[in-house]
């Protein structure tokens, strides 16, 4: 069994087993229930508090499904996580799991439980964004992508507004700038990212990609043959040629 203290002022959870005994499907059925009652009424949790001062571990293959499966229905709607343990398993914990979730992780030992709540509680800053270009022609969207490039910054400005031209103008322009401030992607907007792509296949007019970064303009030669659509990619240096055509009507893509 675990116990769940769920302070829905400040948005944070508290899970603590109250055996050593290993950890149960029943568990993350009680934690789903828990969870998705609270996110019906609110956008996201915005702390997760895992005390335990020794890993349980698990009962059997099904409660570790069950614990996956909880972590990929949930990790886009919990700003963070943190770990309270003194287990070696914990302190590794961050490094393991940071790729493939969203959330902030953090480890904490079990004795600064206090001082984990406190940060759980806290408001994730953004690191990175993108800003709207103006000067383009009303069917291009231009995008800057400035810091580390998260799933929200798709879900909120790139698909909006991509959405918005395409009503408007059935297919769309992207001019896609990943200038001296890009620091990356979070795995969560890698996978927006494809997603976003592979859903709009046949909506995109032109596409011109602006980097100096080398895996970015080698990822762009390999998907642009599936594109559908003129695909050319500049150096940073070039973005004012990048800007004239992605604004002009010739398909040329040379």
């Amino acid at each position: 069994m675990i116990k769940i203290d769920l302070n829905e002022n400040e948005g944070v959870a508290v899970i603590e087993p109250e055996q050593m005994k290993g950890l149960a499907a029943s568990d993350f059925e009680q934690l789903t229930n828990r969870i998705d009652g609270y996110l019906k009424d609110h956008d996201r949790l915005r702390g997760l508090v895992i005390v335990s001062k020794s890993f349980p571990g698990w009962e059997d293959f099904n409660a570790f499904t069950s614990h996956i499966k909880f972590i990929r229905d949930h990790q886009k709607s919990i700003g963070k996580v943190a770990l309270v343990s003194d287990s070696v398993l914990a302190s590794a914990g961050p490094n393991l799991v940071d790729p493939f979730v969203n959330a902030k992780v953090r480890q904490f030992d079990y004795d600064h439980i206090e001082e984990a709540k406190s940060w759980a509680a806290t408001e994730v800053e953004r690191s990175g964004r993108f800003v709207v270009l103006d000067g383009y022609p009303d069917d291009v969207l231009a995008l800057k992508a400035e810091g580390v490039i998260t799933a929200a910054d798709y879900e909120e400005v790139l698909i909006p507004k991509f959405e918005e031209l395409k009503r408007k103008h059935g297919g769309v322009k992207l001019l896609y700038w990943c200038g001296e401030e890009f620091k990356g992607f979070s795995a969560g907007a890698m996978w927006d990212d494809a997603r976003f792509g592979m859903t709009h296949l046949g909506d995109f007019g032109k596409v011109a990609v602006v980097s100096d970064v080398e895996w970015v303009r080698q990822s762009v030669k390999i998907f642009a043959p599936f594109m559908g659509a003129p695909v050319k990619i500049f150096h940073n240096s070039e973005i004012e040629d990048a800007k004239s055509w992605i604004s002009e009507n010739t398909d040329d893509s040379t």
